[in-house]
Protein backbone atom coordinates (compact mmCIF):
# COMPACT_ATOMS: atom_id res chain seq x y z
CA UNK A 1 0.00 0.00 0.00
CA UNK A 2 1.43 3.53 -1.32
CA UNK A 3 1.89 5.90 1.56
CA UNK A 4 -1.44 8.35 1.90
CA UNK A 5 1.28 11.64 1.32
CA UNK A 6 2.02 10.42 -2.15
CA UNK A 7 0.20 11.32 -5.15
CA UNK A 8 -0.83 9.48 -7.33
CA UNK A 9 0.41 10.03 -11.01
CA UNK A 10 -2.29 11.86 -13.43
CA UNK A 11 -2.30 11.67 -17.09
CA UNK A 12 -1.96 14.84 -18.58
CA UNK A 13 -3.99 16.26 -21.49
CA UNK A 14 -2.61 17.76 -24.38
CA UNK A 15 -4.90 19.87 -26.34
CA UNK A 16 -4.28 20.08 -29.90
CA UNK A 17 -6.17 22.61 -32.10
CA UNK A 18 -8.19 21.00 -35.05
CA UNK A 19 -7.22 22.26 -38.80
CA UNK A 20 -10.46 22.14 -41.53
CA UNK A 21 -14.18 23.01 -41.21
CA UNK A 22 -16.62 21.69 -38.96
CA UNK A 23 -19.63 19.19 -40.44
CA UNK A 24 -21.79 21.01 -38.17
CA UNK A 25 -21.87 24.51 -39.82
CA UNK A 26 -23.47 22.58 -43.17
CA UNK A 27 -26.94 22.54 -41.01
CA UNK A 28 -27.67 26.37 -41.29
CA UNK A 29 -25.67 26.95 -44.69
CA UNK A 30 -28.20 24.09 -45.97
CA UNK A 31 -31.04 25.74 -44.45
CA UNK A 32 -30.55 28.69 -45.41
CA UNK A 33 -29.84 27.76 -49.10
CA UNK A 34 -33.42 25.95 -48.69
CA UNK A 35 -34.83 28.93 -47.76
CA UNK A 36 -33.23 31.61 -50.28
CA UNK A 37 -34.01 28.76 -52.84
CA UNK A 38 -37.81 28.46 -51.64
CA UNK A 39 -38.09 32.83 -51.81
CA UNK A 40 -37.06 32.65 -55.65
CA UNK A 41 -39.13 29.99 -56.62
CA UNK A 42 -42.02 31.73 -55.15
CA UNK A 43 -41.12 35.03 -56.47
CA UNK A 44 -40.11 33.66 -59.71
CA UNK A 45 -43.14 31.76 -59.74
CA UNK A 46 -45.88 34.53 -58.98
CA UNK A 47 -47.56 36.00 -61.32
CA UNK A 48 -48.14 39.40 -61.49
CA UNK A 49 -50.30 41.73 -59.20
CA UNK A 50 -53.31 43.78 -60.81
CA UNK A 51 -55.89 46.54 -59.87
CA UNK A 52 -59.39 46.31 -60.55
CA UNK A 53 -61.73 49.48 -59.81
CA UNK A 54 -65.79 48.57 -59.14
CA UNK A 55 -68.36 50.62 -58.10
CA UNK A 56 -68.97 47.85 -55.10
CA UNK A 57 -67.47 45.14 -53.11
CA UNK A 58 -71.02 43.67 -52.97
CA UNK A 59 -69.65 39.62 -52.20
CA UNK A 60 -66.16 40.00 -52.60
CA UNK A 61 -63.41 39.29 -49.88
CA UNK A 62 -59.60 39.50 -49.34
CA UNK A 63 -57.89 35.93 -49.35
CA UNK A 64 -61.05 34.17 -50.68
CA UNK A 65 -62.47 35.98 -53.58
CA UNK A 66 -61.23 33.88 -56.55
CA UNK A 67 -60.01 34.95 -60.23
CA UNK A 68 -61.53 32.77 -63.33
CA UNK A 69 -61.31 32.55 -66.83
CA UNK A 70 -64.07 29.88 -68.11
CA UNK A 71 -64.30 28.34 -64.66
CA UNK A 72 -60.83 28.06 -63.99
CA UNK A 73 -59.10 29.64 -61.43
CA UNK A 74 -56.46 31.82 -62.66
CA UNK A 75 -55.54 33.73 -59.55
CA UNK A 76 -56.52 35.23 -56.09
CA UNK A 77 -57.91 38.55 -54.22
CA UNK A 78 -55.63 39.97 -51.87
CA UNK A 79 -56.72 43.37 -50.93
CA UNK A 80 -59.83 45.24 -51.10
CA UNK A 81 -59.72 49.22 -50.22
CA UNK A 82 -61.86 52.42 -50.73
CA UNK A 83 -60.31 54.50 -53.21
CA UNK A 84 -59.12 58.06 -51.86
CA UNK A 85 -62.25 60.14 -53.76
CA UNK A 86 -64.76 57.39 -51.92
CA UNK A 87 -66.24 56.92 -55.24
CA UNK A 88 -65.03 53.42 -56.07
CA UNK A 89 -63.59 50.31 -54.56
CA UNK A 90 -60.18 48.83 -55.91
CA UNK A 91 -59.59 45.51 -55.95
CA UNK A 92 -56.10 44.03 -55.59
CA UNK A 93 -55.38 40.69 -56.95
CA UNK A 94 -53.15 38.48 -58.35
CA UNK A 95 -52.39 36.22 -61.25
CA UNK A 96 -50.54 33.21 -61.25
CA UNK A 97 -47.80 32.91 -63.52
CA UNK A 98 -49.32 31.24 -66.21
CA UNK A 99 -52.15 33.81 -66.69
CA UNK A 100 -49.50 36.96 -67.27
CA UNK A 101 -50.26 37.27 -71.12
CA UNK A 102 -54.06 37.61 -70.49
CA UNK A 103 -53.42 41.49 -68.48
CA UNK A 104 -53.67 43.66 -71.96
CA UNK A 105 -55.00 46.98 -72.06
CA UNK A 106 -58.55 45.41 -73.71
CA UNK A 107 -58.72 42.86 -70.82
CA UNK A 108 -62.16 42.97 -69.01
CA UNK A 109 -63.10 42.33 -65.23
CA UNK A 110 -66.52 42.03 -63.81
CA UNK A 111 -68.30 39.97 -60.81
CA UNK A 112 -70.25 37.30 -61.40
CA UNK A 113 -73.13 36.86 -59.06
CA UNK A 114 -76.59 36.05 -59.65
CA UNK A 115 -78.50 37.98 -62.47
CA UNK A 116 -81.64 38.20 -64.75
CA UNK A 117 -80.79 39.75 -67.94
CA UNK A 118 -82.12 40.01 -71.14
CA UNK A 119 -80.40 36.03 -72.00
CA UNK A 120 -81.55 34.70 -69.73
CA UNK A 121 -80.22 33.97 -65.52
CA UNK A 122 -76.58 33.66 -65.23
CA UNK A 123 -74.49 32.81 -62.30
CA UNK A 124 -77.06 30.79 -60.61
CA UNK A 125 -73.80 28.84 -59.50
CA UNK A 126 -72.26 31.60 -57.07
CA UNK A 127 -75.18 31.17 -54.35
CA UNK A 128 -73.47 28.20 -53.40
CA UNK A 129 -69.57 28.78 -53.96
CA UNK A 130 -69.49 33.05 -53.59
CA UNK A 131 -68.94 35.96 -56.24
CA UNK A 132 -65.93 35.76 -58.06
CA UNK A 133 -64.21 37.98 -60.81
CA UNK A 134 -64.27 37.03 -64.31
CA UNK A 135 -61.28 38.03 -66.91
CA UNK A 136 -61.78 38.45 -70.33
CA UNK A 137 -58.75 38.07 -71.62
CA UNK A 138 -57.79 41.15 -74.22
CA UNK A 139 -54.98 42.70 -76.74
CA UNK A 140 -52.75 45.21 -76.91
CA UNK A 141 -49.36 46.60 -74.66
CA UNK A 142 -49.81 45.16 -70.58
CA UNK A 143 -51.44 46.99 -68.38
CA UNK A 144 -51.92 46.43 -64.16
CA UNK A 145 -54.98 49.02 -63.43
CA UNK A 146 -58.66 48.40 -64.78
CA UNK A 147 -61.98 49.17 -64.40
CA UNK A 148 -64.09 46.74 -63.67
CA UNK A 149 -67.71 46.37 -65.98
CA UNK A 150 -70.80 46.78 -63.73
CA UNK A 151 -72.53 43.81 -66.29
CA UNK A 152 -71.08 40.72 -67.95
CA UNK A 153 -70.21 41.80 -71.62
CA UNK A 154 -72.89 40.01 -74.16
CA UNK A 155 -69.89 38.23 -76.31
CA UNK A 156 -66.70 36.93 -75.57
CA UNK A 157 -63.29 38.69 -77.20
CA UNK A 158 -62.51 35.24 -78.41
CA UNK A 159 -65.96 34.95 -80.21
CA UNK A 160 -65.48 34.95 -83.80
CA UNK A 161 -67.66 37.66 -85.38
CA UNK A 162 -67.98 41.21 -86.50
CA UNK A 163 -69.78 44.41 -84.98
CA UNK A 164 -71.56 46.98 -86.34
CA UNK A 165 -73.99 49.43 -85.40
CA UNK A 166 -76.90 50.97 -86.12
CA UNK A 167 -78.88 54.24 -85.99
CA UNK A 168 -82.36 55.20 -84.45
CA UNK A 169 -84.97 58.18 -83.97
CA UNK A 170 -85.86 55.79 -81.01
CA UNK A 171 -84.55 52.76 -78.30
CA UNK A 172 -87.14 51.37 -78.21
CA UNK A 173 -87.83 47.85 -75.98
CA UNK A 174 -84.06 46.96 -77.23
CA UNK A 175 -81.09 46.38 -74.82
CA UNK A 176 -77.96 44.90 -73.91
CA UNK A 177 -78.23 41.07 -74.92
CA UNK A 178 -81.01 41.22 -77.26
CA UNK A 179 -81.42 38.79 -80.09
CA UNK A 180 -80.39 39.55 -83.43
CA UNK A 181 -82.54 37.38 -86.04
CA UNK A 182 -81.66 36.19 -89.89
CA UNK A 183 -84.71 34.56 -91.27
CA UNK A 184 -85.32 33.01 -87.65
CA UNK A 185 -82.21 32.22 -86.63
CA UNK A 186 -80.34 33.41 -83.99
CA UNK A 187 -77.43 35.19 -85.24
CA UNK A 188 -76.28 37.58 -82.86
CA UNK A 189 -76.73 39.98 -79.81
CA UNK A 190 -77.28 43.58 -79.45
CA UNK A 191 -74.29 44.94 -77.66
CA UNK A 192 -75.28 48.44 -75.69
CA UNK A 193 -76.72 51.67 -76.34
CA UNK A 194 -75.71 55.08 -76.43
CA UNK A 195 -77.16 58.92 -77.36
CA UNK A 196 -75.14 60.01 -80.82
CA UNK A 197 -73.29 63.17 -80.24
CA UNK A 198 -75.94 65.50 -81.78
CA UNK A 199 -78.36 63.86 -78.83
CA UNK A 200 -80.79 63.40 -82.19
CA UNK A 201 -80.62 59.58 -82.65
CA UNK A 202 -79.13 56.65 -80.95
CA UNK A 203 -76.96 54.64 -81.98
CA UNK A 204 -76.89 50.76 -80.93
CA UNK A 205 -73.48 48.24 -81.58
CA UNK A 206 -74.34 45.23 -82.72
CA UNK A 207 -72.66 41.84 -83.04
CA UNK A 208 -73.19 39.39 -85.67
CA UNK A 209 -71.61 35.85 -85.21
CA UNK A 210 -69.49 34.10 -87.67
CA UNK A 211 -70.44 32.61 -90.18
CA UNK A 212 -73.54 34.42 -90.40
CA UNK A 213 -71.50 38.13 -90.75
CA UNK A 214 -70.95 37.21 -94.09
CA UNK A 215 -74.79 37.66 -94.58
CA UNK A 216 -73.93 41.59 -93.67
CA UNK A 217 -73.66 43.17 -96.85
CA UNK A 218 -74.12 46.86 -97.59
CA UNK A 219 -77.32 46.50 -99.11
CA UNK A 220 -78.69 44.49 -95.93
CA UNK A 221 -81.86 46.15 -94.05
CA UNK A 222 -82.31 45.84 -90.32
CA UNK A 223 -85.59 46.26 -88.52
CA UNK A 224 -87.00 45.92 -85.05
CA UNK A 225 -88.97 42.67 -84.68
CA UNK A 226 -89.68 43.50 -80.90
CA UNK A 227 -93.66 42.70 -80.05
CA UNK A 228 -95.63 41.82 -83.02
CA UNK A 229 -97.48 43.13 -86.09
CA UNK A 230 -100.74 42.78 -86.91
CA UNK A 231 -101.81 43.05 -90.00
CA UNK A 232 -105.53 43.47 -91.61
CA UNK A 233 -105.75 42.74 -95.17
CA UNK A 234 -107.81 41.13 -97.82
CA UNK A 235 -107.11 37.64 -96.35
CA UNK A 236 -108.00 38.05 -92.79
CA UNK A 237 -105.74 39.25 -89.81
CA UNK A 238 -102.30 38.29 -89.94
CA UNK A 239 -99.76 38.14 -86.89
CA UNK A 240 -96.01 37.88 -87.36
CA UNK A 241 -93.17 37.74 -84.96
CA UNK A 242 -89.48 36.45 -85.05
CA UNK A 243 -90.12 34.69 -81.92
CA UNK A 244 -91.08 34.67 -78.08
CA UNK A 245 -88.03 36.29 -76.52
CA UNK A 246 -88.03 38.70 -79.07
CA UNK A 247 -91.62 39.57 -78.36
CA UNK A 248 -90.91 39.48 -74.61
CA UNK A 249 -87.36 41.21 -74.33
CA UNK A 250 -86.85 43.40 -77.83
CA UNK A 251 -84.72 41.68 -80.82
CA UNK A 252 -83.77 42.98 -84.24
CA UNK A 253 -83.80 41.26 -87.60
CA UNK A 254 -82.05 42.05 -90.55
CA UNK A 255 -82.25 40.46 -94.40
CA UNK A 256 -80.49 41.20 -97.50
CA UNK A 257 -81.93 42.09 -100.90
CA UNK A 258 -80.80 39.61 -103.74
CA UNK A 259 -79.00 40.71 -106.19
CA UNK A 260 -75.22 42.48 -106.65
CA UNK A 261 -72.28 41.25 -106.16
CA UNK A 262 -70.45 43.35 -103.11
CA UNK A 263 -69.13 41.25 -100.38
CA UNK A 264 -69.47 41.55 -96.48
CA UNK A 265 -69.62 44.84 -94.73
CA UNK A 266 -66.50 45.78 -92.85
CA UNK A 267 -66.15 45.81 -89.11
CA UNK A 268 -67.94 49.43 -87.88
CA UNK A 269 -70.37 49.96 -91.10
CA UNK A 270 -73.43 51.98 -89.97
CA UNK A 271 -76.93 50.98 -90.94
CA UNK A 272 -80.54 52.31 -90.48
CA UNK A 273 -82.65 50.44 -87.87
CA UNK A 274 -86.25 50.81 -89.36
CA UNK A 275 -88.89 50.17 -87.14
CA UNK A 276 -91.12 47.52 -88.55
CA UNK A 277 -90.22 45.25 -91.59
CA UNK A 278 -92.66 46.99 -93.67
CA UNK A 279 -91.03 50.41 -93.13
CA UNK A 280 -87.73 48.66 -94.67
CA UNK A 281 -89.83 48.17 -98.08
CA UNK A 282 -90.55 52.03 -98.09
CA UNK A 283 -86.63 52.91 -97.85
CA UNK A 284 -86.23 51.87 -101.58
CA UNK A 285 -88.58 54.76 -102.57
CA UNK A 286 -85.67 57.77 -102.29
CA UNK A 287 -87.21 59.86 -105.03
CA UNK A 288 -89.63 62.45 -103.84
CA UNK A 289 -91.48 65.60 -105.34
CA UNK A 290 -93.31 67.91 -103.19
CA UNK A 291 -96.40 69.41 -103.66
CA UNK A 292 -99.25 71.03 -101.44
CA UNK A 293 -102.87 71.27 -101.08
CA UNK A 294 -105.16 73.63 -99.13
CA UNK A 295 -108.38 71.62 -97.26
CA UNK A 296 -111.02 74.59 -96.03
CA UNK A 297 -112.60 71.40 -94.35
CA UNK A 298 -111.27 69.64 -90.84
CA UNK A 299 -108.27 67.70 -91.60
CA UNK A 300 -109.07 65.99 -87.78
CA UNK A 301 -107.40 62.60 -88.46
CA UNK A 302 -104.84 63.54 -91.09
CA UNK A 303 -101.30 62.80 -89.79
CA UNK A 304 -97.98 63.31 -91.01
CA UNK A 305 -96.88 59.75 -92.62
CA UNK A 306 -100.52 59.11 -94.24
CA UNK A 307 -100.75 57.70 -97.51
CA UNK A 308 -101.48 59.19 -100.69
CA UNK A 309 -103.61 56.98 -102.69
CA UNK A 310 -104.00 56.87 -106.48
CA UNK A 311 -107.41 54.70 -107.03
CA UNK A 312 -106.48 52.52 -103.76
CA UNK A 313 -102.67 52.35 -104.92
CA UNK A 314 -100.14 54.25 -102.60
CA UNK A 315 -98.47 56.58 -104.72
CA UNK A 316 -96.34 58.98 -101.66
CA UNK A 317 -97.14 59.82 -98.10
CA UNK A 318 -98.13 63.24 -96.48
CA UNK A 319 -95.03 65.38 -95.00
CA UNK A 320 -96.29 68.22 -93.25
CA UNK A 321 -100.26 69.73 -92.33
CA UNK A 322 -99.97 72.85 -90.53
CA UNK A 323 -102.08 76.14 -90.92
CA UNK A 324 -101.62 78.85 -92.85
CA UNK A 325 -103.64 82.64 -92.09
CA UNK A 326 -104.11 84.95 -94.67
CA UNK A 327 -104.15 87.98 -92.82
CA UNK A 328 -104.99 90.37 -95.63
CA UNK A 329 -108.00 88.05 -96.76
CA UNK A 330 -108.90 87.41 -93.09
CA UNK A 331 -108.84 83.70 -94.20
CA UNK A 332 -107.51 80.40 -92.56
CA UNK A 333 -106.71 77.44 -94.51
CA UNK A 334 -104.97 73.94 -94.26
CA UNK A 335 -101.92 73.05 -96.47
CA UNK A 336 -100.79 69.43 -96.76
CA UNK A 337 -97.36 68.67 -98.00
CA UNK A 338 -97.16 65.64 -99.90
CA UNK A 339 -94.53 63.89 -101.02
CA UNK A 340 -95.07 61.97 -104.35
CA UNK A 341 -92.63 59.02 -105.06
CA UNK A 342 -92.04 58.88 -108.79
CA UNK A 343 -90.67 55.18 -108.81
CA UNK A 344 -93.94 53.88 -107.60
CA UNK A 345 -95.90 55.20 -110.60
CA UNK A 346 -92.99 54.65 -113.20
CA UNK A 347 -93.62 58.65 -114.30
CA UNK A 348 -89.03 58.53 -114.78
CA UNK A 349 -86.78 56.66 -115.73
CA UNK A 350 -84.29 55.24 -113.24
CA UNK A 351 -81.29 56.88 -114.76
CA UNK A 352 -82.68 59.91 -114.77
CA UNK A 353 -81.26 62.47 -112.17
CA UNK A 354 -83.60 64.17 -109.44
CA UNK A 355 -83.71 67.21 -111.74
CA UNK A 356 -85.39 65.41 -114.62
CA UNK A 357 -87.53 63.38 -112.28
CA UNK A 358 -88.80 66.59 -110.57
CA UNK A 359 -89.47 68.23 -114.26
CA UNK A 360 -91.02 65.27 -115.27
CA UNK A 361 -93.22 65.03 -112.43
CA UNK A 362 -94.57 68.43 -112.59
CA UNK A 363 -95.16 68.28 -116.18
CA UNK A 364 -96.95 64.88 -116.32
CA UNK A 365 -98.78 66.62 -113.03
CA UNK A 366 -99.90 69.85 -114.88
CA UNK A 367 -101.60 67.50 -118.06
CA UNK A 368 -103.06 65.08 -115.38
CA UNK A 369 -104.97 68.64 -113.23
CA UNK A 370 -106.25 69.59 -116.71
CA UNK A 371 -108.23 66.48 -117.42
CA UNK A 372 -109.64 66.83 -113.80
CA UNK A 373 -106.85 65.14 -111.28
CA UNK A 374 -108.14 66.24 -108.11
CA UNK A 375 -107.02 65.90 -104.15
CA UNK A 376 -109.64 64.42 -101.61
CA UNK A 377 -109.81 63.65 -97.88
CA UNK A 378 -111.32 60.21 -97.55
CA UNK A 379 -111.64 57.73 -94.78
CA UNK A 380 -108.93 55.38 -94.14
CA UNK A 381 -110.07 53.38 -91.55
CA UNK A 382 -113.40 53.31 -90.30
CA UNK A 383 -112.56 51.79 -86.88
CA UNK A 384 -109.34 54.46 -86.53
CA UNK A 385 -110.91 56.96 -88.27
CA UNK A 386 -107.92 58.30 -89.85
CA UNK A 387 -107.66 59.91 -93.50
CA UNK A 388 -105.94 59.54 -96.09
CA UNK A 389 -105.30 61.87 -99.25
CA UNK A 390 -106.71 60.57 -102.30
CA UNK A 391 -105.62 61.64 -106.29
CA UNK A 392 -108.55 60.36 -108.66
CA UNK A 393 -110.29 62.13 -111.91
CA UNK A 394 -112.88 64.51 -111.14
CA UNK A 395 -114.46 65.03 -114.86
CA UNK A 396 -117.77 67.11 -112.85
CA UNK A 397 -115.39 69.61 -110.83
CA UNK A 398 -114.47 73.16 -111.89
CA UNK A 399 -111.64 73.87 -114.33
CA UNK A 400 -108.19 74.22 -112.70
CA UNK A 401 -104.37 74.38 -113.34
CA UNK A 402 -101.63 72.91 -111.48
CA UNK A 403 -100.65 75.84 -109.10
CA UNK A 404 -96.60 76.65 -110.32
CA UNK A 405 -96.49 80.25 -108.60
CA UNK A 406 -96.34 78.80 -105.21
CA UNK A 407 -93.75 76.43 -104.01
CA UNK A 408 -94.09 73.44 -103.96
CA UNK A 409 -96.76 73.75 -106.98
CA UNK A 410 -100.72 73.50 -105.45
CA UNK A 411 -102.56 70.64 -106.55
CA UNK A 412 -106.43 71.73 -106.37
CA UNK A 413 -108.49 70.03 -104.13
CA UNK A 414 -112.51 68.87 -103.86
CA UNK A 415 -114.38 68.81 -101.18
CA UNK A 416 -114.52 65.47 -99.20
CA UNK A 417 -117.89 63.39 -99.02
CA UNK A 418 -118.17 63.89 -95.63
CA UNK A 419 -117.81 67.81 -96.29
CA UNK A 420 -120.40 67.20 -99.52
CA UNK A 421 -122.93 65.77 -97.51
CA UNK A 422 -122.93 68.30 -94.29
CA UNK A 423 -123.47 70.71 -96.61
CA UNK A 424 -126.29 69.39 -98.16
CA UNK A 425 -127.72 68.65 -95.23
CA UNK A 426 -126.81 72.71 -94.04
CA UNK A 427 -128.63 73.93 -97.42
CA UNK A 428 -131.53 72.16 -96.87
CA UNK A 429 -131.72 73.14 -93.11
CA UNK A 430 -131.11 76.61 -94.19
CA UNK A 431 -134.26 76.49 -97.23
CA UNK A 432 -136.44 74.81 -94.04
CA UNK A 433 -135.66 77.62 -92.00
CA UNK A 434 -136.58 79.75 -94.69
CA UNK A 435 -140.10 78.52 -94.80
CA UNK A 436 -143.00 79.69 -92.67
CA UNK A 437 -143.51 76.94 -90.86
CA UNK A 438 -145.34 78.71 -88.26
CA UNK A 439 -148.10 79.41 -90.44
CA UNK A 440 -147.50 76.21 -92.31
CA UNK A 441 -148.71 74.54 -89.18
CA UNK A 442 -151.55 76.85 -88.61
CA UNK A 443 -153.05 76.30 -91.39
CA UNK A 444 -152.58 72.49 -91.04
CA UNK A 445 -154.20 72.72 -87.58
CA UNK A 446 -157.14 74.83 -89.01
CA UNK A 447 -157.80 72.05 -91.65
CA UNK A 448 -157.41 68.77 -89.08
CA UNK A 449 -160.03 71.06 -86.55
CA UNK A 450 -162.47 71.74 -89.94
CA UNK A 451 -162.13 67.92 -90.69
CA UNK A 452 -162.54 66.81 -87.18
CA UNK A 453 -166.08 69.03 -86.75
CA UNK A 454 -167.30 68.19 -90.25
CA UNK A 455 -166.81 64.07 -89.56
CA UNK A 456 -168.56 64.89 -86.45
CA UNK A 457 -171.55 66.83 -87.73
CA UNK A 458 -174.95 65.55 -87.72
CA UNK A 459 -175.92 66.35 -91.49
CA UNK A 460 -172.82 63.96 -92.71
CA UNK A 461 -173.96 61.08 -90.36
CA UNK A 462 -177.29 61.53 -91.46
CA UNK A 463 -175.62 61.55 -95.13
CA UNK A 464 -173.73 58.37 -94.70
CA UNK A 465 -177.17 56.61 -93.10
CA UNK A 466 -179.17 57.39 -96.49
CA UNK A 467 -176.46 56.55 -98.52
CA UNK A 468 -176.16 53.10 -96.90
CA UNK A 469 -180.12 52.68 -97.50
CA UNK A 470 -179.83 53.61 -101.34
CA UNK A 471 -177.16 50.96 -101.60
CA UNK A 472 -179.09 48.38 -100.01
CA UNK A 473 -182.22 49.98 -102.39
CA UNK A 474 -179.47 49.86 -105.32
CA UNK A 475 -178.98 46.49 -104.98
CA UNK A 476 -182.27 44.76 -104.69
CA UNK A 477 -183.06 46.44 -107.66
CA UNK A 478 -179.95 44.89 -109.58
CA UNK A 479 -181.28 41.36 -108.18
CA UNK A 480 -184.25 41.49 -109.76
CA UNK A 481 -183.38 42.63 -113.15
CA UNK A 482 -180.89 39.92 -113.00
CA UNK A 483 -183.91 37.34 -112.30
CA UNK A 484 -185.94 39.59 -115.33
CA UNK A 485 -183.31 39.74 -117.45
CA UNK A 486 -182.22 36.04 -117.62
CA UNK A 487 -185.93 34.71 -118.71
CA UNK A 488 -186.14 37.48 -121.63
CA UNK A 489 -182.46 36.27 -122.62
CA UNK A 490 -183.81 32.98 -123.19
CA UNK A 491 -186.84 33.85 -124.99
CA UNK A 492 -184.75 35.86 -127.50
CA UNK A 493 -182.66 33.22 -127.79
CA UNK A 494 -185.94 30.83 -128.97
CA UNK A 495 -186.73 33.40 -131.00
CA UNK A 496 -183.64 33.49 -132.88
CA UNK A 497 -183.57 29.93 -133.33
CA UNK A 498 -187.43 29.88 -134.71
CA UNK A 499 -186.53 32.49 -136.97
CA UNK A 500 -183.60 30.63 -138.05
CA UNK A 501 -185.71 27.75 -138.93
CA UNK A 502 -188.27 29.79 -140.89
CA UNK A 503 -185.46 31.11 -143.15
CA UNK A 504 -183.97 27.70 -143.87
CA UNK A 505 -188.03 26.79 -144.83
CA UNK A 506 -188.07 29.57 -146.95
CA UNK A 507 -184.95 28.63 -148.80
CA UNK A 508 -185.93 25.71 -149.24
CA UNK A 509 -189.44 26.76 -150.37
CA UNK A 510 -187.95 29.42 -152.58
CA UNK A 511 -185.29 27.10 -153.91
CA UNK A 512 -188.60 25.11 -155.06
CA UNK A 513 -190.49 27.57 -156.38
CA UNK A 514 -187.69 28.84 -158.58
CA UNK A 515 -187.99 25.63 -160.46
CA UNK A 516 -191.85 26.85 -161.03
CA UNK A 517 -191.35 30.42 -161.53
CA UNK A 518 -189.23 31.77 -164.25
CA UNK A 519 -186.03 33.68 -163.75
CA UNK A 520 -187.06 37.10 -164.01
CA UNK A 521 -190.78 36.18 -162.40
CA UNK A 522 -191.55 39.13 -159.62
CA UNK A 523 -192.37 36.04 -156.59
CA UNK A 524 -188.66 35.17 -157.17
CA UNK A 525 -187.71 39.11 -156.53
CA UNK A 526 -190.34 39.29 -153.45
CA UNK A 527 -189.25 36.09 -152.14
CA UNK A 528 -185.36 37.78 -152.48
CA UNK A 529 -186.39 41.05 -150.60
CA UNK A 530 -187.97 38.91 -147.67
CA UNK A 531 -185.20 36.74 -147.04
CA UNK A 532 -182.51 39.76 -146.42
CA UNK A 533 -185.17 41.36 -144.51
CA UNK A 534 -185.67 38.36 -142.12
CA UNK A 535 -181.79 37.60 -142.12
CA UNK A 536 -181.40 41.19 -141.04
CA UNK A 537 -184.07 40.97 -138.19
CA UNK A 538 -182.31 37.73 -136.88
CA UNK A 539 -178.74 39.54 -136.61
CA UNK A 540 -180.35 42.35 -135.29
CA UNK A 541 -182.08 40.28 -132.65
CA UNK A 542 -178.72 38.20 -132.16
CA UNK A 543 -177.31 41.59 -131.08
CA UNK A 544 -179.99 42.93 -128.93
CA UNK A 545 -179.69 39.37 -127.03
CA UNK A 546 -175.68 39.39 -126.63
CA UNK A 547 -175.81 42.84 -125.49
CA UNK A 548 -178.94 42.31 -123.08
CA UNK A 549 -177.14 39.46 -121.82
CA UNK A 550 -173.99 41.60 -121.17
CA UNK A 551 -175.41 44.59 -119.82
CA UNK A 552 -178.83 43.55 -118.24
CA UNK A 553 -179.01 47.09 -116.78
CA UNK A 554 -179.95 48.26 -120.25
CA UNK A 555 -183.26 47.70 -119.72
CA UNK A 556 -183.35 50.42 -117.18
CA UNK A 557 -181.21 52.96 -118.19
CA UNK A 558 -181.36 52.58 -122.13
CA UNK A 559 -178.26 51.47 -124.43
CA UNK A 560 -175.64 53.94 -123.99
CA UNK A 561 -176.60 55.74 -121.23
CA UNK A 562 -174.16 56.54 -118.81
CA UNK A 563 -173.82 55.12 -114.55
CA UNK A 564 -175.30 56.45 -112.31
Amino acid sequence: MPPKDSAPDVAEVELKPRRGFSIVWLIPLVAGAIAIWLAYKTISEQGPAFTVSFRTAEGLEAEKTKVKYKDVEVGLVERIRVSEDLATIIVTARLEKTAEKMLAETSRFWVVRPRLGAGGVSGLGTLVSGAYIEIDPGDGAPASAFVGLEEAPVVRSDVPGTEYVLTAGRLGSLSAGSPIYFRGIDVGEVLGFDLAEDNGSVTIPIFVRAPYDRLVRDRSRFWNASGFDIELGADGVRVDTESVQAMLIGGLAFDTPPGGTAGPSAAGTVFPLYDSFAATTEAIYVEKVSFVMYFDGSVRGLSVGAPIEFRGIKVGQVRDVSIAFDAAAGEVRIPVTIDIEPQRIALAGSEQDAAAIDRTERRTMISLVERGLRGQLRSGSLLTGQLVVSLDFHPDAEPAKLGLDSDPPEIPTVPSELDEITRSAEALLAKLAGLPLDALIDDLRSTVQATNKLVASPELQQSAVQLNRSLDSLQSLLANVEREVGPLTAGLRRTTTTANDVLRDAGAAFRSADSLVGENAQLRFDLAELLAELTEMARSIRVLADYLEQNPDALLRGKGAPPQ
